[in-house]
């Protein structure tokens, strides 16, 4: 149980983000400069939900028609827009609006048949191209074979592959995560952040369920280990600071820590340069989570053998990492960044470069 002292510091930290002005809204609270520019979540054209289904059918339906081989399983369009009303203990009240728009195709070849998702708060920025581009590629490494019998091998993953890890050990980054401070340590060119005052990001929020203001949270920089998001309760019950993180599920009248945008920032290193330094190795297209065991996990990674930036035939083979081992080999990051939504999570990620290390039937890193 927290102590009082705890409990009453966690509340002056309320107070200093959550404290009420004398306006009918929180806008009141802000610069001049920052009142003008409002956090950009919101498409009025949710009001045209039924048509943008129709739209989007035409779309899907011109695409496929350039596909051979491939068929369309199925595709669906769903189109929400969150009124949400936030009030806390400072009398803070304040509401706001937030559209969702998520795009999901399911496309077969043959016997083999993958599923991809988008998220985005505006209609524009759904691309159903893009889209079917990305489950074309991850149809082609599903009949690949097993790589060469290296002793180690440079694997670059992509943000969709990349983002599948961050969001299966991004229980670690909340409060009373399973690991101490101490022993979070990453490679110095690691640096993960929440990030939940982006312009049209699935996770961005002006506040949180609690009343919190949102501000951007350094999670890990340089390396190093800065913070856990936290809610309320977590916050006082740990001792930490306050981080804007207490959200409610659909089923969930409590709300706990949870994540905005969890972003892994970009480096200046361009994807090309990454492949040429690595000489020979692999692009990770896609990763399953196959088990876990302890704090290890492992995956059916499928992607391409590589030879400077030329992509060679298709492989897939078993991957096993841990947290504190996966986040301390990361030796290059690259500049391109990639938006997705991953296991309900809202991740920005870039490509990623590990080495490893064959052992047995197995790579690890």
């Amino acid at each position: 149980m927290p102590t009082l002292k705890e409990v009453r510091r966690v509340y002056r930290e309320l107070q200093r983000v959550g404290v009420t002005g004398t306006g009918t809204g929180f806008s009141d609270l802000l610069p001049d400069a920052a009142r003008k520019v409002p956090l950009s979540i919101h498409d009025p054209r949710i009001s045209e939900a039924e048509s943008l289904g129709e739209e989007m059918d035409s779309r899907i339906s011109e695409l496929m028609i350039r596909q051979s081989g491939i068929e369309l399983a199925g595709w669906r369009l769903r189109a929400e827009e969150r009124k949400v009303n936030v009030a806390n203990t400072r009398g803070l009240e304040a509401k706001y609006r937030k559209t969702l728009f998520s795009l999901t195709l399911r496309l077969r070849d043959g016997d083999r048949e993958v599923e991809v998702e988008e998220q985005r708060t505006h209609w524009l920025q759904l691309q159903p191209d893009r889209l079917l581009g990305r489950a074309v590629f991850l149809l082609g490494p599903r009949s690949g074979r097993n790589p060469p019998r290296w002793r180690s091998v440079g694997l670059v993953l992509s943000p969709f592959a990349s983002a599948s890890v961050l969001r299966d050990f991004a229980a670690a980054l909340r409060v009373s995560g399973e690991y101490s401070p101490g022993d979070i340590r990453c490679a110095p060119q690691v640096q993960i952040i929440d990030s939940p005052l982006v312009d049209g990001m699935p996770g961005s929020v002006p506040m949180d369920d609690e009343g919190v203001m949102a501000r951007e949270t350094p999670l890990v920089e340089g390396g190093r280990f800065k913070a856990r998001v936290t809610d309320l309760a977590g916050a006082a019950r740990e001792g930490c600071p306050i981080t804007g993180n207490g959200f409610r599920g659909i089923a969930d009248p409590f709300p706990r820590a949870g994540f905005t945008n969890l972003c892994i920032r970009p480096s200046v290193i361009s994807l090309e340069r990454m492949l040429k330094e690595t000489g020979r190795g692999i692009l990770i297209t896609r990763l399953r989570l196959r088990g876990a065991s302890g704090t290890d996990r492992t995956y059916g990674a499928e992607g391409y053998l590589f030879k400077g930036t030329e992509l060679g035939e298709p492989v897939r083979f078993a991957l096993r990492t841990a947290f504190l081992s996966y986040f301390l080999k990361i030796d290059r990051v690259s500049r391109e960044s990639v938006p997705t939504v991953s296991g309900g999570i809202s991740v920005i990620s870039p490509y990623l470069r590990v080495e490893a290390l064959r052992r047995g039937d197995e790579w690890v890193v």
